[in-house]
């Protein structure tokens, strides 16, 4: 399996982050050609520092079926969505997955 994680920082109107993320964003995401599976949460933080005020994870068969996903004509849509709830933008990463 191939993950992608999306990072999110802290909004300046964190209420009106989750309203626009969970009921536009979200669906806007899963509908990705290839995803098998995603979550997202609002983590807190177990260790000195600040978390990230929100996690996404989407998981894809492999990087090519990611890559695809992203290049797609929704990918495209959902990046383009970002500004739109998350001006400060977001940190992605990507990385194939081992199971333990």
């Amino acid at each position: 399996m191939h993950v992608i994680q999306v990072m999110y920082p802290t909004p300046d109107d964190p209420e009106a982050f989750k309203a626009y993320y969970e009921a536009t964003h979200v669906p806007l995401a899963a509908a990705l050609p290839g995803l098998r599976s995603y979550g997202f949460g609002y983590p807190e933080s177990l260790t000195p520092g600040d978390a990230p005020f929100c996690i996404f994870r989407a998981v894809f068969d492999d990087a090519a079926a990611m890559m695809a996903a992203l290049r797609s004509e929704q990918g495209q849509k959902v990046a383009a969505d970002v500004p739109n709830y998350s001006p400060k933008g977001a940190t992605m990463v990507h990385y194939a997955e081992n199971e333990g």
